[in-house]
């Protein structure tokens, strides 16, 4: 039964980019929040984007990322831990009403077992983090209702859904890190057994002239308006010989699996 007064909560969580120096990369997480943020934000009553710092963004940078979610409806909120995020989505009440989270999106690096939060500080999300969250903090299913029947967890960081074990692809996704996710907090987790793909971030690396809003912050590519293009599975795993593509793991799954293809 839903509740009568019920904030339904995009969250969005954006690991920093402390593993390449590149341009083009030092922000490119942030400009994938910002770009689900201004595409996405408005279909739910709250949008929040959970931000590792870590020691990779300067003040700068953060300052430009709070500026587009907000500009785009959404609550900026930088985080140090996983138990910040875990409270943040255990919050069940606002303003009066009841909140649940019915997204959750994950922009980050990552391996096997692994979302990685802020590699430098030894930040990694795994397993044994995942029991932090209730699986009450997410939106009840509702298939009756098409209000509250889109509800799941996306993890664009690489190999969410590979355990990182010699076997079969069927494996590897009933034993990773995305099928825990799916079982503990009984919801949909859509990720890669493969590495992810971000080269679209600058509509594929494109000289900056060709696009007005683009521009430079402490030697990080920036627009306002966040990512031109999205993520995607790609290739390479810690097998080496992985399929890609976005699977769809449900709770309590062990077989079956399908991918769906994703923005």
């Amino acid at each position: 039964m839903v509740e009568a007064c019920l904030k339904r909560e995009y969250v969005i969580v954006v690991g920093a980019e402390d593993y390449y120096d590149r341009a083009g990369n030092k922000m490119m997480f942030m400009a994938h929040a910002v770009r689900y943020v201004r595409l996405y934000a408005r279909r739910f009553d709250i949008t929040t984007v959970l931000y590792f710092r870590g020691s990779a963004h300067t003040t700068a940078q953060t300052n430009a990322l709070e500026t587009s979610v907000r500009k785009y409806g959404g609550t900026p909120k930088p985080v140090r831990q996983w138990s910040d995020v875990a409270a943040h989505i255990n919050t069940k009440r606002v303003n009066g009403c009841a909140k649940r989270v019915q997204v959750l999106i994950f922009f980050a690096h990552g391996s096997p077992g692994q979302i990685w939060l802020s590699a430098s500080e030894k930040l990694f999300l795994t397993a044994a983090e995942v029991a932090r969250v209730d699986a009450s903090s997410f939106v009840p299913k509702d298939d009756t209702n098409p209000r509250y029947s889109y509800r799941h967890v996306t993890s664009w960081a690489c190999q969410t859904a590979n355990a990182g074990n010699t076997g079969s692809a069927e494996d590897n996704l009933k034993a990773s890190l995305a099928q825990t996710m799916a079982n503990t907090w009984d919801i949909e987790v859509y990720a890669s057994i493969t590495q992810t793909d971000y080269t679209k971030t600058w509509a594929g690396w494109h000289p900056l002239d060709t696009n007005a809003d683009r521009h430079h912050i402490d030697n990080a590519v920036w627009e306002e308006d966040g990512a031109d293009g999205s993520v995607r599975s790609g290739t390479g795993s810690d097998q080496g010989t992985m399929p890609s593509g976005m699977y769809v793991l449900r709770p309590g799954q062990t077989s079956g699996y399908r991918t769906r293809s994703l923005d």
